[in-house]
C-alpha cells in the first residue's frame, strides 16, 4: 500500500478518532500536525491520516492562516526558557490568537481573566509571569512568585492550552480554604493540584473564586524587587 503524501498546511483527518489537524511538516512517513482543537503538536505515521475534504478544509481556513503566520514568525528554537519580555508577550499574543480562531468569545473571556490575574500578581514578563512549556511547543502562561525560603522566583500557577483550560497550582502555595477549587490531585508529577474548565463556562462569579485564591496566595508572599 502506497504511503499517503501530504502538503504543508493541508488539513488531514485521523483515520482512528476522526479528529482534524493542520500539517506542519513531513519527514518521510512521519507527519507533524497542529490539532484543530488546540493543544500540542503531534507526530503521526502517514498511514493513520487521510486528506480532509474541501469542505472540511474550508471550515478551518482561519486556523490554517494563523498556523502559517506562527510558523513564519516564530523565533528560532532554543533549549533555554523564554526570558526576553518582548518574546514572552509575543508568545502570549500567539496563545490568544489560537484560542480566538476557534472560540472568539473564549479568547475575550480568558483575556479578561488574565488581566485580572496580573492586577494581583504584577505584569512583569520574565519575573511575575512567563510562557511555560515542557516541550517547547505551544507554551501557556504561568504566574510566578518569590519562594520565601530561597528568595527565587518560581512557578506557582500554570495555564495549559487545550480544548478547555487546565489550571495547575503547586500544593505548597495553595491555601487550605481554596483546596476544593482544584479537585484533580497529584498534578505536576505529584507536586500540584489542578482543575479543568471550559472557557465558555467560566463566568465572572466562577472567576472570582480563583481570583480570591490568587489574592490570598500573594498576600502572604514577599515580592522583592
Amino acid at each position: 500500500m502506497e504511503t499517503p503524501k501530504f502538503e504543508q498546511y493541508s488539513v488531514v483527518k485521523n483515520t482512528i478518532n476522526k479528529s482534524f489537524g493542520i500539517v506542519i511538516k513531513v519527514i518521510g512517513e512521519n507527519v507533524t500536525i497542529y490539532p484543530a482543537k488546540g493543544g500540542y503538536k503531534i507526530t503521526f505515521r502517514a498511514q493513520y491520516l487521510e486528506q480532509a475534504s474541501q469542505e472540511e478544509t474550508s471550515s478551518l481556513k482561519e486556523l490554517i492562516e494563523q498556523v502559517k503566520t506562527d510558523e513564519k514568525e516564530k523565533p528560532k528554537k532554543t533549549s533555554r526558557r523564554i526570558i526576553d519580555p518582548a518574546h514572552i508577550r509575543y508568545e502570549f499574543d500567539k496563545f490568544l490568537k489560537h484560542i480566538a480562531v476557534r472560540y472568539p468569545a473564549s479568547e475575550e473571556a480568558f483575556r479578561i481573566f488574565w488581566r485580572e490575574l496580573l492586577d494581583i500578581a504584577g505584569d512583569i514578563p520574565g519575573k511575575t509571569w512567563e510562557m511555560k512549556s515542557s516541550t517547547g511547543n505551544n507554551p501557556g502562561p504561568a504566574l510566578k512568585l518569590c519562594n520565601p525560603s530561597t528568595q527565587k522566583w518560581v512557578y506557582c500557577l500554570t495555564f495549559i492550552p487545550s480544548y478547555g483550560l487546565r489550571i495547575e497550582i503547586k500544593k505548597e502555595f495553595l491555601p487550605e480554604e481554596f483546596d476544593k477549587l482544584f479537585p484533580i490531585d497529584n498534578a505536576m508529577f505529584g507536586a500540584g493540584k489542578a482543575v479543568e474548565l471550559r472557557y465558555e463556562n467560566f463566568p465572572e462569579e466562577k472567576r472570582r473564586h480563583y481570583l480570591n485564591c490568587v489574592k490570598a496566595i500573594y498576600a502572604t508572599q514577599s515580592t522583592p524587587e
